[in-house]
């Protein structure tokens, strides 16, 4: 994979209109950053052992519901791995159970569910943008409704 000179934001979802949505707000708010799909969490954990030397992803967003391997065994991979377990987490899913909640928080990662309104997607991406730039202790282990 060749990617310019920008920070890498790893998403993990399959759906194809998920990510077109979180990608046309990231761009609104700015241009320095290369968002890269992964369609499933086996292509995650591909894209941390296969090209985290060259381009380390300064946050991984994480769907829940994915073919494969969910979001909640990427998330358990990861931070069982010593190289990946300090890239921080964002849990965006659909899902609003609380064992999904209860193992975010136990990850210390940011958990939102998907919003509906276009004004709280531009929250979550300006939250993945504070996110890859170390701005984290206040969203850890912090849920977003």
């Amino acid at each position: 994979m060749s990617f310019p000179n920008k920070p890498v934001l790893l998403y993990a979802e399959d759906d194809l209109d998920d990510f077109e949505s979180l990608v046309d707000a990231l761009e609104q708010l700015t241009d320095k950053y290369q968002i890269v799909n992964a369609k499933n969490g086996a292509e995650v954990i591909s894209f941390l052992q296969n090209d985290f030397a060259e381009h380390h992803p300064s946050v991984v967003i994480l769907d829940l519901n994915m073919p494969l391997m969910d979001g909640k065994e990427v998330l358990a991979w990861m931070k069982n791995e010593e190289e990946f377990s300090h890239i921080p987490v964002m849990v965006f899913t659909t899902s609003s159970r609380e064992e999904d909640v209860r193992l975010c928080q136990n990850h210390k990662c940011t958990f939102f569910r998907k919003p509906t309104l276009y004004r709280d997607l531009l929250h979550v991406a300006q939250t993945i943008l504070d996110m890859s730039n170390g701005v984290t202790d206040e969203h850890k282990g912090v849920v977003h409704h």
